[in-house]
């Protein structure tokens, strides 16, 4: 009902000039909207996690509500740099993708080149040397593929687990992921874990692996993705941001050797995977040289963003057009 009322107001705040009039104020002018992706659904992840994925359609319709606005989008570099010369266009925008997805290389980039965009990709690169789901994000997705209410897998932990809501199968993620750590399982070795939990649950785990859901890209697509015009960039090598000086400078240096690895450029802008900052890292970035971070949380950046910690714009399938619209005007930001 929220989102309905919700919906009805921006609706009649558009027709009444709002939406235009936030457009030409100000703070929109003088602002950078950086807008985060993180998967474009092969098949039914948007479905299964709308906050995190937008069917392919959806994803068109933005980049046509991002032409119909005449939002101008920016590189990230350019943006951050117009952004604090003060040399903005009236309505700016920079389009990011948080991880590396396969889906980003087969269905967001064709899209992006059509419509001749930029983007940044953050790219964390662990994954990107297997052909294989990312552990954490294949679990809950056959939890749900599964349509069941419990599961009784004691094997690993879950003897009759209830798993019939999203909080719940977060749960039993995190019981497996603990299971995987206590038998210190590597990468294959978790693989082989989520491979025998489908079969539990009777789902086609090759089938999975077949179409590629929740794989990275790997060295050779981002090399041509890269060459494609994405500018890629840093999230960790394996996606965690320990508290630990020595071990948060080994993520990040070992995501740079990757990327340059990939694409023969250094990356000097990074992305906090799922979000996860604390103060002690900016001065562990700028020893690195790093220029700026870009966070989850909601708002627009503005000149007096602090660039280790600039806000963003989470998009999915839950968001509707309209409040899409409204973020473009600077509302709901």
């Amino acid at each position: 009902m929220r989102s309905v009322i919700k919906k009805a107001a921006l609706g009649a705040l558009r027709l009444s000039g709002g939406f235009a009039a936030s457009a030409r104020s100000s703070r929109r002018r003088n602002s950078l909207l950086i807008l985060c992706y993180h998967g474009i659904s092969l098949r039914d992840e948007h479905a299964w996690e709308p906050s995190l994925y937008l069917s392919a359609a959806s994803f068109r319709h933005r980049l046509q509500a991002l032409r119909a606005t005449r939002i101008e989008v920016l590189p990230l570099e350019e943006g951050l740099s117009r952004l604090h010369t003060g040399t903005l266009p009236p309505r700016a925008a920079v389009i990011t993708f948080d991880d590396g997805f396969y889906d980003f290389y087969k269905l967001a980039l064709p899209l992006l080149r059509e419509f001749a965009l930029p983007a940044t990709l953050y790219l964390s690169t662990h994954y990107c040397g297997y052909r294989l789901p990312i552990f954490n994000l294949v679990i809950p997705y056959l939890l749900w593929k599964s349509g069941l209410a419990t599961v009784d897998w004691e094997e690993a932990g879950l003897p009759l687990t209830p798993v019939g809501t999203y909080l719940e199968r977060l749960r039993a993620t995190q019981t497996l992921s603990q299971f995987a750590a206590s038998r210190q399982l590597d990468t294959r070795g978790q693989d082989d874990l989520a491979r025998r939990f489908a079969g539990y649950l009777g789902i086609d785990y090759d089938d999975l692996i077949q179409a590629r859901l929740f794989q990275l890209v790997t060295p050779e697509e981002a090399a041509l993705t890269y060459r494609a015009g994405v500018d890629i960039q840093l999230h960790t090598h394996r996606h965690r941001t320990p508290r630990d000086h020595a071990l948060f400078i080994r993520e990040i240096r070992d995501n740079r050797d990757r990327i340059r690895d990939f694409t023969g450029h250094d990356a000097f802008h990074f992305c906090y995977p799922s979000g996860d900052y604390a103060a002690e890292f900016l001065p562990w970035l700028r020893e690195l040289g790093v220029r700026s971070a870009t966070t989850c949380e909601t708002g627009l950046a503005s000149a007096r963003s602090e660039p280790l910690l600039l806000p963003r714009v989470l998009d999915g399938e839950q968001v509707t057009p309209v409040e899409f619209e409204a973020w473009l005007c600077g509302l709901l930001v």
